[in-house]
This record gives C-alpha cells, sequence and structure tokens, in this order.
C-alpha cells in the first residue's frame, strides 16, 4: 500500500497560501482531507516565514487535539 499525501490545504481570508501543506499536521494525520482558512495569517507570508512562525504551530496543536 502507498503511502498518503498530506490532504489539508492553508487559506488565509479564502486566498489559497499552501495546497496540501506537510506542516500542518503531523504524519500520523496524513489520510485527513480538508482545508484551513485563518484570517489570523497575512497574506503576504512567505513560506520560509511560514515555517519559523508560531502561528502554524499553534495552528498545528488546535488541530491535533
Amino acid at each position: 500500500m502507498a503511502r498518503m499525501e498530506p490532504g489539508v490545504s492553508l487559506y488565509s481570508r479564502k486566498v489559497l497560501i499552501t495546497p496540501k501543506s506537510k506542516k500542518l499536521l503531523p504524519e500520523w494525520l496524513r489520510f485527513v482531507k480538508g482545508v484551513v482558512d485563518s484570517e489570523d495569517i497575512p497574506l503576504n507570508i512567505s513560506r520560509e516565514n511560514m515555517q519559523d512562525s508560531a502561528l502554524i504551530n499553534k495552528i498545528n496543536n488546535v488541530l491535533t487535539k
């Protein structure tokens, strides 16, 4: 059986930031599909800033509870 790709996309105010982001959910939740739309994420966030962002870590913690 092949590994599933992550299926959660990150949006900010209905604008796609990252499709199928690997940072939002841990590996063991890769079967979850959906969308996370947050108004707290700025629209001009770069991918490097997103990797180090405390906000992304907070979203990850909220999604896994």
